[in-house]
């Protein structure tokens, strides 16, 4: 893996912490290339990264570097595992996603954008302590049908085909959740039905194959 993959890495991390999706060494990112991952490390403050501080590991999990990776990688190594697509993976705590997490909330279908992430909801993966198997498997259980979820009482984790995917879906699923936490305390939400939800997914999919 190239320095430069490194240097992205620390990039994202660290403009994560300047829009405050993320504190310190909160959250976590990593790329997958040539069966090697590469993934922020454990308790490092992303401002002060470097590019030697980042983890490489293989697909179950084994040090490349000696140096240890985030306290979330058994997530990272479950979607990897799982999504034959994923490319990389991005995880935060954004503030509006946090919220949403925290009253274990799934983002309905109520605005079209929610098909941007793969499916028809946004659902929010089952409450689990952090950097455990079952979380793990909470995550990847509501992944199923989309790029991106919330986790219970914790943030959101998106995944895509390459890095700068994945960051985007992130800014996606947080500005979601920012609307849909107000339409959700109005009581007024009008939700799309899956007629409809299904119909907007069908031209997503259109439109990323053409563009």
């Amino acid at each position: 893996m190239s320095n430069s993959t490194k240097k992205k890495i620390i990039l994202a991390s660290q403009k994560f912490v300047e829009v405050g999706f993320n504190i310190g060494s909160e959250g976590n990112i990593s790329v997958r290339k040539r069966g090697e991952i590469l993934i922020t490390p454990s308790g490092i403050n992303a401002l002060d990264m470097k590019e030697s501080d980042i983890s490489v590991i293989d697909l179950n999990g084994n040090s490349k570097n000696n140096i240890k990776p985030s306290s979330e990688v058994k997530i990272h190594l479950a979607i990897y595992n799982n999504k034959k697509t994923a490319g990389a993976i991005v995880h935060c705590h954004s503030h509006w996603a946090s919220v949403l997490s925290c009253l274990r909330k799934k983002i309905p279908a109520f605005h079209y954008m929610v098909a941007e992430l793969g499916g028809t909801e946004i659902k929010c993966a089952e409450y689990a302590t952090f950097g455990t198997k079952q979380l793990a498997e909470n995550v990847v259980r509501s992944l199923r049908d989309t790029k991106g979820c919330l986790i219970s009482n914790h943030g959101q984790i998106c995944f895509g085909q390459d890095l700068s995917e994945a960051i985007h879906l992130s800014y996606a699923i947080e500005k979601l959740s920012k609307q849909y936490y107000f339409c959700f305390i109005s009581r007024k939400t009008k939700l799309l039905d899956n007629e409809e939800i299904k119909k907007v997914l069908n031209k997503f999919k259109s439109y990323k194959a053409k563009h």
